[in-house]
């Protein structure tokens, strides 16, 4: 990251980026990518135009530089003269000439034919759609190697800080015992559905509607599965597993981590290290921990230099806090901001063809388990929905026991009787095999 302003700053034209998606993530990196030297948001795709558009001119571009493209060739030439183009498919936009595309429509059949299309077409892409990367990330990453393109996760989303922070604990010559995020999570709010989840959280009917809330993106979070998406991921970057099946979402403090987070035989709860985790933040009646860490990121290390542990915990205390002496340290990021601080991913990709973080290996699957029981017939409905929650396990144990990686679950038809909490397995649905996402995981099957 470092010298990268005046590094900008020399460049003759400005880095082009195409943006898939208008929603939060898109309006927030549109938004900071306009105040920066040296980089251009080029054009926007969504579904709404009319949203890219707004998005646009919010962001301080003049209405006169915004163009509504009907396609590839007339975006490009919108392009060529300065302006912005704006389109309605995010596969038209990875056909022009931009120099980094960002996907950011949290749609992962979406998000694997925008990706793929960056790929094959030599454009670095930036993944902020998550779910793609826990069933096909490993096959995409090593097809933009083969092409010679970039493909990053999204630097301030959750994952992409937490293979930063991780990257930053092995470089000094820490070893990682634990690794993840935090979250308001309860067990109940697995079997959560859309329909009462802004009620759940505390959430005002007059905010949800100024701001345009998703109620099943939101249930998503609450339900565990976006937990599960998120350290799907990293494991997957890292090469980390969880150390249970559906991790063992510890509530904890800050300070607690080190203490909580240690194996067993120490005090702590793990029976290994090298895994990722969550840290919930609220207590078994639902009351916010304080301080806590919803909305940050951590990585718990260990050192066997008993002089380096001496150090660490003449410190303790101070914003770093430790346990068995120093042998164990937490260090925390307190916040992420997804889509203001993902311009670094994309100066990365552009300036120094660099990933901040790639999903290499297949370590983890979510998979889907029920949120009712389901007879034969339903038609299961995703992340956030009313049939299936996401939990993390490692990808050997799910190929086993058949279980089927979470995102292929959208749209599938239940051929079993199903009972309440029970993981899906193939011989339990009828997929939908005319994806790309599922062609591109039997891929990654057959091959890696």
């Amino acid at each position: 990251m470092f010298n990268f302003p005046a590094r900008l700053a020399e460049r003759e034209e400005p880095v082009r980026v195409g943006v898939i998606g208008a929603g939060l993530f898109g309006t927030n990196l549109i938004d900071q990518l306009e105040r920066v030297d040296g980089l251009r948001t080029a054009a926007v795709a969504d579904i709404e135009t009319d949203k890219a558009v707004d998005t646009l001119r919010k962001a301080g571009v003049q209405g006169s530089e915004v163009v509504r493209a009907g396609g590839a060739a007339e975006a490009q030439a919108a392009i060529e003269d300065g302006d912005r183009a704006v389109l309605a498919r995010g596969e038209k936009l990875v056909e022009t000439d931009v120099d980094v595309v960002v996907e950011a429509t949290g749609r992962p059949e979406v998000g694997a034919r925008h990706a793929y299309g960056a790929v094959m077409a030599g454009t670095d892409i930036v993944m902020a759609t998550v779910e793609t990367d826990t069933v096909v990330g490993p096959v995409l990453a090593r097809m933009a190697e083969n092409n010679d393109v970039t493909y990053s996760m999204a630097y301030g989303d959750q994952p992409g800080c937490i293979v930063e922070l991780c990257d930053w604990a092995r470089t000094v010559g820490l070893d990682i015992v634990a690794t993840g995020k935090g979250n308001p999570y309860l067990s109940e709010n697995r079997f959560g559905t859309p329909d009462d989840v802004f009620e759940r959280i505390g959430f005002e009917d007059e905010f949800v509607e100024r701001h345009g809330l998703n109620p099943r993106m939101f249930n998503s979070f609450f339900d565990g599965t976006k937990v599960a998406v998120e350290m799907c991921a990293v494991a997957n970057a890292l090469g980390l597993e969880p150390d249970v099946p559906g991790m063992h979402i510890p509530t904890a403090e800050i300070s607690e981590i080190p203490e909580k987070l240690r194996l067993k035989e120490d005090g702590g709860l793990l029976n290994n290290t090298g895994v990722v985790e969550t840290v919930g933040t609220l207590t078994d009646d639902g009351t916010r921990i304080d301080p806590d860490l919803s909305l940050g990121v951590y990585v718990v290390t260990k050192t066997p230099v008993e002089r380096v542990q001496e150090y660490f915990q003449q410190y303790s205390g101070a914003g770093l806090f430790t346990a068995n002496g120093g042998k164990y340290q937490v260090f925390y990021r307190p916040h992420h901001l997804p889509g203001l601080e993902t311009g670094v991913s994309v100066v990365h990709a552009a300036l120094n063809d660099e990933a901040t973080g790639t999903t290499r290996s297949q370590n983890t699957d979510v998979v889907g388990v029920t949120k009712q029981a389901l007879d034969p017939g339903t038609e299961l409905d995703g992340g956030g929905g009313y049939t299936v929650y996401g939990r993390l396990e490692k990808a050997d144990t799910a190929s086993e026991k058949g279980h089927v990686p979470f995102e292929l679950l959208e749209g599938a038809t239940v051929v079993t009787e199903l009972e309440k909490d029970q993981v899906v397995t193939y011989d339990d649905v009828e997929l939908d095999e005319d994806t790309l996402l599922y062609t591109l995981r039997q891929l990654q099957e057959e091959t890696m």
